[in-house]
């Protein structure tokens, strides 16, 4: 693991993007171990190097970037949500309601009900995990900007409010202080990433240029005019469909299989009690709405030129079949997708739950182990190597030779991309699956230990 140095992290930057004497994390892809990123969050809180808004003496605010996972933590640490425990609430009680929906789907089959919720974990089919996240982070979020909301009879959360429609007649739902969400989100300081769909169709076949095109995809947003801003952004950043969120094949397929493909329609619960008893899958659409928006004021930016996306016209798409058609789709997916090690220059600190190298870039991660470590310092190896060395033709060859040879056959690490090596070792292959599946609040925990002390 390469660790950042305190004098890495207030690196002097030459970077015209950003001021100087500022720190810059990254906060990348993570799924249910953003617990990881809490570690870490509380860690550097603690510390005074992410902003304390209960230590009036820190008041440099840090540049932060984040997608998927990474970008509610890097929200949540410029709001001053607190690491521990309202941000390991959010990654809890987004695992505790994936597990409910296993064990609601194994009881509906002993009871011999039919459905199509077969347990799966997050990849239930019907389940979205955003929509189940949006209610907890938005919550975190307003209460540490000091604000109030009403609570919503059937989930519990706070209530939605985020159609661009509803702020004509109310433009502060959450009756947060302007001034207070400005000091706390200054223009640059939170970039949250997204990965656009329309560069990335058709579907480039894997190869350098197809490589080049998903890089091309990354877009960002940095500039907010609200909660709801933020919030939309996150939402459409952790975004993968049918796996995070729900296809959008909204009349395209047969109401019979609207569940199983998380598809539902606003008409839908209207005067049934039956239809009420199903999840309202909407959080993509309104925060697709909310981009679309942001996209037309020139708030989102191409992710290499920093300059605002021109959405276009209709007119220009296609025919107006088309458009509708596409006006009923988000236009963001995850940001992870494009790039899932956010930076904004090579003295940004990258902070991630998956063990390699990074370069240029410090990182905060976990201790990096090799797969070759890992072969050569089982007891099984060592009876292999007295084996092979006493019948080796050349004479006997000394375990750290033996191992040398191995070094030359063995990778240790792949390139994942141009910021990094990631480890070829049994932890990374954990953590990936605890990424994609929900852990018990215990495992998670333990996650958010190592987040802490890795930061250290």
């Amino acid at each position: 693991m390469l660790r950042p140095s305190q004098s890495q992290i207030l690196h002097r930057f030459s970077s015209t993007a950003l001021p100087r004497n500022q720190a810059s994390f990254g906060f990348s892809g993570a799924g249910f171990l953003g617990c990881y990123h809490v570690g870490v969050a509380a860690c550097l809180h603690r510390h005074g190097i992410l902003p304390n808004h209960n230590d009036s003496s820190v008041s440099s605010p840090a540049f932060v970037t984040g997608v998927s996972a990474g970008s509610m933590i890097a929200a949540a640490a410029l709001a001053g949500v607190n690491p521990e425990p309202d941000g390991m609430e959010v990654v809890l009680e987004a695992a505790r309601r994936t597990r409910e929906l296993a064990r609601e789907s194994k009881t509906r089959e002993e009871k011999g009900l039919f459905s199509f919720n077969i347990p799966l974990d997050v990849l239930t089919p019907g389940f979205s995990l955003i929509d189940q996240v949006e209610g907890p982070f938005r919550e975190a979020m307003v209460k540490a900007l000091g604000g109030t909301f009403s609570y919503d009879s059937n989930s519990g959360n706070a209530a939605i409010i985020c159609d661009d429609s509803n702020n004509n007649s109310n433009d502060n739902p959450y009756d947060i202080d302007p001034e207070l969400f400005k000091r706390r989100f200054p223009g640059g300081t939170l970039r949250i990433g997204l990965t656009d769909r329309r560069a990335l169709w058709p579907p480039p076949i894997p190869s350098p240029i197809a490589t080049e095109r998903i890089l091309d995809a990354y877009r960002y947003v940095d500039t907010y005019r609200d909660l709801d801003d933020i919030v939309a952004a996150c939402m459409l950043s952790s975004y993968i469909p049918g796996v995070t969120g729900p296809f959008h094949l909204r009349d395209k397929v047969p109401d019979l299989l609207h569940g199983f493909f998380g598809v539902t329609n606003s008409n839908e619960n209207s005067g049934n009690s039956v239809a009420t008893e199903q999840p309202i899958n909407d959080t993509v659409d309104r925060a697709g709405t909310r981009l679309r928006v942001m996209e037309s004021l020139g708030l989102v930016k191409h992710g290499k030129t920093g300059l605002p996306t021109v959405k276009r016209k209709p007119e220009e798409n296609s025919t107006p079949a088309r458009h509708a058609e596409s006006s009923n789709s988000t236009d963001f997916w995850d940001g992870g997708i494009a790039d899932v090690f956010p930076t904004f220059d090579d003295q940004t600190v990258i902070i991630a739950p998956v063990n390699g190298v990074f370069s240029p870039n410090p990182a905060i991660c976990p201790s990096y182990s090799s797969l070759e470590a890992e072969f050569t310092t089982s007891s099984t190896l060592e009876g292999d190597v007295s084996q092979v060395s006493a019948t080796h033709p050349f004479g006997k060859l000394s375990p750290a030779l033996f191992q040398t040879l191995l070094r030359s056959y063995i990778p240790t690490t792949f390139k994942h991309s141009n910021k990094a090596r990631l480890g070829l070792n049994s932890k990374n292959v954990q953590a990936a699956i605890r990424m994609m599946f929900s852990s018990e609040d215990k495992e998670l925990y333990e996650m958010f230990r190592e987040g802490y002390d890795d930061a250290r």
